[in-house]
């Protein structure tokens, strides 16, 4: 099984499922990174958000689907919440859990009116699934693919907090930004 397909049961749509989850529209403006940006901005307040999903995905793939549910509700909304609760349910159905830390290298970010897209080239390296009663990993979940080419959709929620919407893994190899 490849790591895009590991990554996709511990959370993550391919472009068919997010179509039709209801795709988020694509933002009309784009912001890219800048070497000192202000914490201020929404293109700080979009890439905070996608990092700290990252972050607390690992967690929420060990955790049962309702703890998972309540772990990544500030972070998540509508289907794609569902979906991600749904990929928790199979894992521990099938007595696994997710290996390792997937690191976002995020090259593009767009934001406007609410809605934003964060384009990201991930090292996926030391990622993969472990058995769920001994937390070693399982071999054939990972393999020579060092990168994944996703596309996060975003929304900004009440109360101003941005939430990811739908995500896509792209078939397209990709080359992480510059340092």
């Amino acid at each position: 099984m490849s790591s895009i397909a590991i990554l996709a049961i511990t959370g993550c749509q391919s472009e068919e499922a997010t179509q039709q989850a209801g795709k988020t529209p694509v933002p009309t403006s784009r912001t890219t990174r800048s070497p000192h940006p202000s914490p201020s901005t929404a293109h700080d307040a979009v890439l905070a958000a996608y990092r700290n999903y990252w972050k607390l995905l690992p967690q929420a793939g060990q955790s049962t689907p309702a703890q998972a549910r309540v772990l990544l509700k500030p972070h998540v909304s509508g289907k794609y919440l569902d979906h991600l609760v749904d990929g928790v349910r199979r894992m521990r159905s099938e007595g696994r859990e997710p290996y390792g830390q997937v690191i976002p290298r995020v090259k593009e970010v767009w934001v406007a009116q609410g809605q934003a897209k964060v384009i990201d080239c991930q090292d996926i390296v030391n990622t993969g699934m472990a058995d769920a009663t001994t937390h070693e990993r399982i071999p054939e979940t990972g393999e020579a693919q060092s990168s994944a080419n996703v596309e996060a959709m975003l929304q900004r929620a009440p109360g101003g907090r941005w939430v990811l919407t739908g995500m896509a893994f792209k078939e397209a190899p990709c080359t992480p930004p510059s340092p």
